[in-house]
């Protein structure tokens, strides 16, 4: 005498048993209904609402994960990306182009996290952006520009006279060289000031570029200009990170790759021969010079002399 047959249900449960995507990478069962719609899992996302299958109860790290998103993550997606954004120049702007996303972490949130780590490297090391010179009583000399050395010389003044507060609440002492402690407090704070909109100002000049590669390259659509302008961006952040470093052939390998990387990405995004694509970034980059250093200087200035 035989067994019976097996159950349709009985099968169905060791088919899904053999499924890998059921378990975490701890080897926890997963849910097998949605967290949030409470619909079926027939695979690793929902097929109603596409959230993703996770253990109900998350650990500090998947917040944590959650929190910079899951592009960054210290995956795959993360290596394929910037692989692909930095050996393979343009490359990454024409997979996106053709659709190929998924694989790939998407351009605005590249440079949101590049520039954050740009700036916040930037903001903790004593690097010259720009300069101001001083004359004597801390006096700045901007000699074809007098109403602006007035204004940003009586925001220096007004600095001055905000002392930093003393440690645990004590009183601030007074030391022989008060004087000398204020002026390079009051520098400090105007550079810190200028740093501080530096990138709202930079993210103000992105449309900019993008419209300068539309009038170079006017056949494509300004949104594939937007995200080819997104990475190369991200690529010059990187590289200006790299400047960083207190080494003479790092600070030469961050000012000179960005730029043979435009090179090559804008010959193999957008197509052109050699010789059109050189004229092209030659002009591109003395447009985008001056406008860059005008812009900059303009709206940091304004809102420097504004506050």
């Amino acid at each position: 005498m035989g067994y019976p047959p097996p159950s349709v249900e009985a099968s169905a449960a060791r088919g899904q048993d053999d499924e890998p995507w059921r378990y975490s990478r701890r080897g926890e069962r997963l849910p097998d209904h949605c967290l949030d719609c409470g619909a079926l899992m027939l695979g690793p996302y929902c097929a109603t609402c596409g959230q993703k299958n996770e253990p109900e109860h998350r650990s500090l790290w998947q917040l944590l994960k959650d929190a910079v998103g899951p592009a960054v993550l210290l995956e795959g997606k993360l290596w394929r990306t910037l692989g692909t954004l930095l050996f393979r120049p343009g490359a990454l702007t024409v997979a996106y182009t053709e659709g190929k996303r998924s694989r790939y972490i998407r351009p605005l949130r590249l440079y949101f996290w590049v520039s954050v780590v740009f700036f916040s490297l930037l903001a903790l090391t004593s690097t010259r952006v720009v300069t101001v010179k001083f004359g004597k009583e801390d006096r700045i000399q901007i000699p074809f520009a007098p109403e602006l050395e007035r204004r940003l010389q009586e925001k220096l003044d007004a600095l001055k006279d905000t002392d930093p507060s003393p440690p645990h609440g004590g009183a601030a002492s007074q030391p022989a060289d008060a004087g000398a402690d204020k002026g390079a407090y009051a520098r400090e704070r105007l550079r810190q000031e200028f740093l501080s909109r530096l990138p709202k100002a930079i993210v103000l000049l992105l449309p900019v570029f993008a419209l300068l590669l539309k009038a170079l390259w006017w056949r494509r659509p300004y949104v594939e200009h937007l995200v080819f302008a997104l990475h190369a961006h991200s690529v010059l952040f990187m590289g200006l990170g790299v400047q960083l470093a207190p080494w003479a052939p790092l600070k030469a390998l961050g000012l000179l790759f960005p730029v043979v990387w435009f090179f090559i990405a804008a010959r193999r995004f957008y197509g052109n021969g050699w010789p059109m694509t050189v004229l092209k970034v030659l002009t591109l980059g003395v447009i985008d010079g001056v406008i860059s250093v005008l812009a900059v200087l303009g709206t940091v200035l304004v809102a420097l002399l504004g506050s």
